[in-house]
C-alpha cells in the first residue's frame, strides 16, 4: 500500500515534489525539516514541496537493544518544478534521483497519472508518452531484484517498481532475464507491456523465451492487449 503524506505548505507554480521509496525489508521513520512521519513500507510523497535546500533523515530503529540507526542524514536540494526521488535500496543505501516535471502526469499521490485506477492485472494504457525510468533509478532497481535467490521475490519487487515507473523494451529486456523459469518471464513480459514506452520494439524481449509456444503465447497476449 503507498502511503502519502503531503506538508502544509502552499502550493506555488515552481513546486517541486519529494518521494522516498523504500525498497528494502526493514520498516523506515523519516525526518524532514525537523517533522517526523510514520514508518514509511513503500512510499512517501510530498507534493507541492518548496524549492530549495531541506534536512531529510532516514532512520530505522533497532528493538533490542532498543536504538535508532542513521540510514541517510543530508540537505536534498529539490530544484524549481523537479520529482526527486530518494530510493532506499535492499541493503538499506539511499540513493538519489531525479526527474523534470515536464507535464501533468503526477497524480496527488505523486504517482503516474496513467497507472491503472483499480490495480488490475494489467497496469492501463498511457494516454501520454511518458519518459522511461532514469538510469540511476532502473540501475537501483535491477541490483535490489538480482540480490533476491528465488523469482517469486523477485517478481513481487519487480511488480512494485513497474507499477510506479515505466521503462523501454531494452529496459523490460533486462528485467525479465532476471527470472529463471519460463513460466515466470511470460508473466512478467505480460505485466510490463503495458508499462513500455516504445511497444512497437517489443518484439525484442522474445528473444529471452527458449519455448517457441511461450513466444507464441505473449505474441497472442499483445495481439489482443487493450
Amino acid at each position: 500500500m503507498l502511503l502519502a503524506f503531503t506538508l502544509p505548505v502552499r502550493a506555488g507554480f515552481n513546486d517541486g515534489i519529494l518521494s522516498i521509496t523504500n525498497l528494502s525489508r526493514q520498516n523506515v521513520l523519516i525526518e524532514i525539516d525537523g517533522r517526523e512521519f510514520p514508518y514509511c513500507n513503500n512510499a512517501l510523497v510530498l507534493r507541492d514541496f518548496t524549492p530549495g535546500y531541506h534536512q531529510v533523515k532516514v532512520y530505522t530503529e533497532k528493538i533490542f537493544p532498543r536504538k535508532r540507526i542513521t540510514l541517510f542524514e543530508k540537505n536534498v536540494y529539490v530544484r524549481p518544478k523537479y520529482y526527486v526521488d530518494l530510493i532506499i535500496n535492499r541493503f538499506g543505501r539511499v540513493l538519489i534521483d531525479e526527474q523534470e516535471i515536464t507535464d501533468n502526469r503526477f497524480d496527488e499521490d505523486g504517482r503516474e497519472n496513467n497507472r491503472d485506477e483499480h490495480h488490475s492485472e494489467k497496469p492501463g494504457p498511457s494516454t501520454i508518452i511518458p519518459r522511461p525510468i532514469t538510469d540511476n533509478t532502473f540501475a537501483s532497481f535491477i541490483e535490489t531484484i538480482r540480490k533476491e535467490n528465488f523469482d517469486d521475490s523477485r517478481m513481487a519487487i519487480a511488480r512494485s517498481g513497474i507499477d510506479q515507473y515505466f521503462f523501454t523494451s531494452a529496459q523490460a529486456k533486462q528485467l525479465i532475464s532476471l527470472l529463471s523459469f519460463e513460466n515466470s518471464k511470460l508473466e512478467l513480459a505480460k505485466y510490463l507491456y503495458g508499462r513500455t514506452t516504445d511497444p512497437k520494439n517489443y518484439f525484442i524481449v522474445y528473444s529471452v523465451f527458449t519455448f517457441s509456444k511461450t513466444k507464441l503465447e505473449l505474441a497472442e497476449y499483445i495481439k489482443n492487449y487493450r
